[in-house]
């Protein structure tokens, strides 16, 4: 089976450093086998680390160049891999909480459990300067990308709700600090703070935000889902334990969208980690030492989903 030619949408999830490597081993391996130019989705989402490849794509970077940087051999890599993210640890984060408006509204079950716990959170002090370098060097700062429908997902931290950055509805925020909102993860890196809003991580909500997709008149979404598995390895260490246990809770989200986005009548191509790949992520998304093994794992196992498409 390949894609078919009808409106067609990419969703890009969260991940850290690990999603993010495994995320362009997937977009390789789609157009490698399928043919498929990732810059010609109709609608491009991205959460964190998706965000920020779904804003390098819809500033015309081709795959290629983000598979040549991943293997450090692009002639112009605007971004070390192994210090740009700032480590596998954050560093000490400040005095304040990240949002305690999310944690009273989670004691009155108006967001999801996770999404209230993440309120209390100290806030984090990551030095987001590379992210918005790396996107000031291919959008002029203060504008957005030249695509039409590049949306990147946060979290508004009085309210709640998702919100999409970049759609026509949404704060018209410049992409540089729309990308370090929806990388703004709590406990991690700074909330965003643009027209007296504070925007967050969007994976606090939802891995990928795919039922964003409803209703905009797509009949196909590929689904890059780092932080959902179907297919589970069984780890021994009790931090790896955790971290399985929080990816069932992310799977299940996005099971839930696919679900509506397939009942509404959207085919889905969802691509996500399997068993040899959470070998080699571990418990920790945001470790740069294990990026090279994910990124090479991801090839393999990312082509043979796709020879299932």
């Amino acid at each position: 089976m390949s894609l078919s030619s009808d409106k067609r949408a990419l969703v890009l999830g969260c991940g850290g450093v690990a999603g993010g490597a495994w995320s362009i081993a997937a977009l390789a391996s789609l157009e490698q086998q399928l043919g498929w130019d990732a810059r010609s989705a109709d609608i491009l989402i991205g959460t964190s680390a998706g965000a920020v490849l779904a804003a390098l794509l819809a500033a015309g970077m081709p795959v290629s160049r983000l598979l040549a940087s991943q293997r450090g051999e692009a002639p112009e890599c605007l971004w070390d891999h192994d210090t740009a993210t700032g480590g596998a640890l954050p560093p000490l984060p400040g005095a304040s909480f990240t949002g305690l408006p999310l944690l009273r509204r989670g004691l009155r079950r108006e967001v999801a459990p996770l999404t209230a716990l993440v309120g209390a959170l100290p806030r984090g002090r990551a030095d987001v300067t590379p992210f918005m370098d790396l996107i000031d060097s291919v959008v002029p700062a203060g504008e957005w990308a030249p695509h039409p429908n590049a949306w990147m997902m946060v979290v508004d931290r009085d309210s709640g709700e998702r919100v999409a950055l970049g759609r026509d509805d949404s704060p018209r925020m410049p992409l540089n600090l729309a990308v370090c909102a929806s990388y703004a993860v709590p406990g991690w890196c700074p909330p965003v703070r643009w027209q007296g809003r504070t925007y967050l991580d969007g994976g606090i909500a939802s891995p990928v935000s795919a039922d964003m997709l409803l209703g905009t008149g797509v009949r196909e979404a590929v689904v890059l889902a780092p932080m959902a598995s179907r297919h589970p390895d069984a780890p021994r260490s009790p931090l790896a334990k955790i971290e399985r246990r929080v990816r069932r809770y992310m799977t299940a989200i996005v099971d839930r969208e696919v679900a509506a986005l397939e009942h509404s009548g959207i085919r889905v191509i969802r691509l996500e980690p399997q068993a040899d790949d959470l070998r080699a992520i571990g418990f920790n998304m945001m470790d740069p030492a294990r990026r090279r093994q994910v990124f090479e794992t991801a090839l393999r196992t990312t082509a043979r989903q796709v020879e299932g498409v």
